[in-house]
């Protein structure tokens, strides 16, 4: 009687484990290989609503994945000193890939990275109303509980403020950060850094690399370093053939989805490694 039990209840409890293990990750479509994380577009086509200054910040656009059903993580980009969300060529990537992706034009191209901090969560608040809105093109599409925030050079600095004013953000793409203050060691949120070998306006080892050592190693963290590039070789998903573009993706999707199926690309076998395209790499890999 208790070899019945036994084979009755076991098998129970691994479908019970596999049923738990499936609610606490969003996987949204087809197993990824490394044709589809290094194809200019996921695996789902892209709206698009335009997103006006009254808005809060500067306006923008939001992209958000079509054909399939919600809610997705969100996540809100910031442009650097003197760009617009047109600088930024990584709307269609990122929702394509199952994330509802908000580029943020700034109230003044010229706001340091504290203000553009402040904008970058007023995005991510909108992009949640207009989630709650009904009528609205993105009605019902966003988890407010699954946010985050990337950006480039000013917007970089935004970023890695804004994971440490909002800890329920959780995960961070800053790339070629510039801040006047390179101390983040209060940033316990995941986090993958892109710098610019040859980045002059925000030099790594002024930026950068004392910005990512600064984070503590208990928290998760990657760096990775596009060789022989300058300041903008992060302003497109395609930029280091399109190695910024896989591991931003696969990041996103490990930390904002759970979704195991990335991990080779954010810790495994296909993890971030240098070659022709990135002349260094570091990370508190396993995790």
């Amino acid at each position: 009687m208790h070899s019945i039990r036994k084979f009755v209840l076991r098998p129970l409890a691994v479908v019970l484990l596999l049923a738990l293990m499936a609610a606490s990750c969003d996987q949204r479509g087809p197993d990824p290989t490394d044709s589809s994380v290094n194809a200019a577009m996921g695996p789902f086509t892209v709206g698009t609503v335009t997103v006006p200054p009254s808005a809060g910040f500067g306006g923008g656009t939001i992209f958000y994945p079509t054909g399939t059903t919600g809610p997705f993580a969100v996540i809100s980009v910031s442009p650097g000193f003197t760009e617009t969300a047109g600088n930024l060529d990584w709307g269609n990537k990122l929702a394509s890939n199952g994330f509802v992706t908000i580029v943020i034009n700034t109230s003044n191209t010229f706001e340091n990275p504290a203000t553009r901090s402040t904008e970058q969560r007023q995005a991510l608040t909108y992009a949640i109303n207009q989630s709650n809105t009904s009528g609205s093109p993105i009605a019902g599409l966003v988890d407010p509980n699954r946010k985050g925030v990337a950006g480039h050079s000013m917007g970089g600095g935004a970023t890695l403020l804004s994971e440490q004013a909002d800890p329920s953000i959780l995960a961070g793409a800053p790339w070629a950060p510039w801040n006047t203050s390179t101390n983040f060691s209060n940033v316990a949120v995941p986090t993958l850094i892109t710098a610019c070998q040859n980045d002059s306006i925000a030099p790594v080892n002024q930026h950068a690399s004392p910005m990512y050592n600064s984070i503590p190693a208990s928290t998760h963290k990657s760096y990775i370093s596009v060789a022989g590039q300058d300041h903008f070789c992060a302003n497109a998903a395609s930029g280091a053939n399109g190695e910024v573009g896989r591991f931003v993706v696969a990041f996103f999707k490990k930390f904002l989805d759970t979704d195991t199926r990335y991990d080779p690309w954010v810790c495994g076998a296909k993890r971030p490694s240098v070659d022709s395209n990135l002349n260094e790499v570091r990370s508190t890999c396993p995790f």
